[in-house]
């Protein structure tokens, strides 16, 4: 693509969905996309400030991607701006997301930025469409990457990623190339990779008619928003839904609503699945008094007093220690857990690895993540086991060890592993009465 029609369609994109690129935040990694951003930015006249986070997670490579960026900037006569993010573990993808829209806000808020321009493409909409899909997706998933989304913009989104190569080589542009990219690790890369190309073998230019179906859909989404914005409350730091005016919508605008409340408050955030919706929306029918769940990004749905639903986010880990096991629904950090007392044992609903029947009496039961020193006595093993060890056994991942709930009694002894180890001493007998069923549920 010759640089003046690339640039003409990012002012294009820019009109058409009300970007305002006076002087952004660019958020530029090195690569071929965010490289031509921020070239096509120059070209219709903005002058935007680079940001370049180094994740330090490949090394010397990272180094030199973080000078890369900065000679480029020197070249184009842009201020350049870098942050070091400190990972974790966990989901390093996305933590590093977090991280560099964390830096990014904080940027623009110091320098009084117009918006935070990404590099995401018509390619990044497709395979995020399919992915969506995938998991099992509503409209929200399917309606791809926003093109814009509060101050965050994507003047790229309507080029696909062969556009961009074509301008950075008639531009005569160098970009870096990230290896991990390419490996078959991660999902997205998978779809990449592999998916894509079958798609397109199959129907050319799929990811194309993909990302125009996705912007349909968005379409589409946006008037089902506009249906059930009357619904949401903005109260400070908090999003509000009022219950008798959300039971006499339809269920699909019901589900819209929950969804739209969520992104009210956190507007960066991944859409929440349907998963969670539904658990809310069961939370939100349980009746008179005050019940509460956590969801991603550190956000909780709380019913008060059986007349509102409210979101709000808590600026830190929830629930750091311990969770007593009540009858119900709740959440714990990234599970959803459900309790109810049962007069019969089901050996085939037992059976499930995210089912648990516990002897009521060996309550009360309380919720928290194992610990190194962690024992149980596994179900029918005869002997004590670290809750470590029996997890590595079951081939869970190192790293999720650590992030795993336990169910415990009243002195800390371990009754039930999510997902793995019954204690034989809680365990319920067929003939035995006073059952309590756990089940849980993680949120993805």
């Amino acid at each position: 693509m010759e640089p003046v029609e690339f640039s003409a369609d990012v002012a294009r994109t820019a009109r058409r969905f009300g970007m305002d690129l006076s002087r952004p935040l660019a958020m530029v990694s090195g690569g071929p996309d965010s490289v031509a951003l921020v070239r096509g930015l120059v070209e219709v006249g903005s002058r935007p400030v680079v940001l370049h986070v180094d994740h330090g997670l490949r090394g010397e490579e990272s180094r030199e991607d973080a000078e890369f960026v900065r000679e480029l900037c020197e070249r184009l006569d842009l201020v350049y701006e870098e942050r070091r993010a400190k990972l974790e573990g966990g989901n390093l993808q996305e933590e590093a997301r977090r991280e560099r829209y964390r830096f990014a806000e904080q940027l623009a808020d110091e320098r009084g930025l117009s918006a935070i321009a990404t590099g995401h493409t018509a390619d990044d909409v497709a395979e995020t469409v399919v992915l969506n899909l995938a998991r099992g997706a509503g409209l929200r998933g399917l309606s791809g990457i926003p093109p814009a989304r509060g101050r965050v913009v994507r003047p790229l989104i309507r080029h696909r990623r062969r556009d961009v190569l074509r301008y950075l080589e008639h531009l005569g542009q160098p970009y870096r190339t990230d290896p991990t990219n390419l490996t078959p690790k991660y999902a997205r890369n998978r779809v990449r990779l592999e998916v894509m190309p079958v798609l397109e073998e199959l129907y050319p230019e799929a990811g194309e008619n993909v990302a125009r179906t996705a912007s349909l859909l968005r379409e589409d989404l946006e008037a089902l928003e506009d249906l059930v914005a009357g619904l949401i409350r903005r109260r400070g730091e908090e999003v509000a839904v009022p219950l008798d005016e959300l039971w006499r919508v339809p269920p699909a605008l019901r589900r819209y609503a929950v969804r739209e409340a969520y992104s009210a408050l956190i507007p960066e955030a991944a859409p929440l699945g349907s998963v969670a919706v539904e658990r809310i929306l069961k939370l939100a029918r349980g009746g008179e008094g005050t019940r509460e769940m956590h969801l991603p990004a550190f956000v909780t749905a709380v019913v008060r007093s059986g007349k509102e639903l409210v979101l709000y986010r808590k600026r830190g880990p929830v629930y750091a220690g311990e969770l007593d096991l009540l009858l119900g629904t709740q959440g714990f950090e990234r599970w959803i857990v459900e309790a109810r007392e049962v007069r019969e044992f089901d050996p085939t609903d037992a059976a499930r690895p995210e089912v648990a029947y516990l002897d009521a009496s060996g309550g009360p039961y309380r919720v928290r993540m194992a610990r190194e020193g962690d024992t149980i006595r596994p179900l029918g093993l005869g002997g004590t086991k670290k809750v470590y060890k029996a997890m590595k056994d079951r081939k869970v991942p190192r790293d999720l060890r650590t992030r795993t709930p336990v169910v415990i009694d009243g002195r800390g002894r371990v009754a039930w592993v999510f997902m793995g180890e019954l204690g034989e001493e809680f365990g319920v007998e067929t003939e035995t009465t006073g059952a309590l069923r756990v089940e849980v549920e993680r949120i993805p």
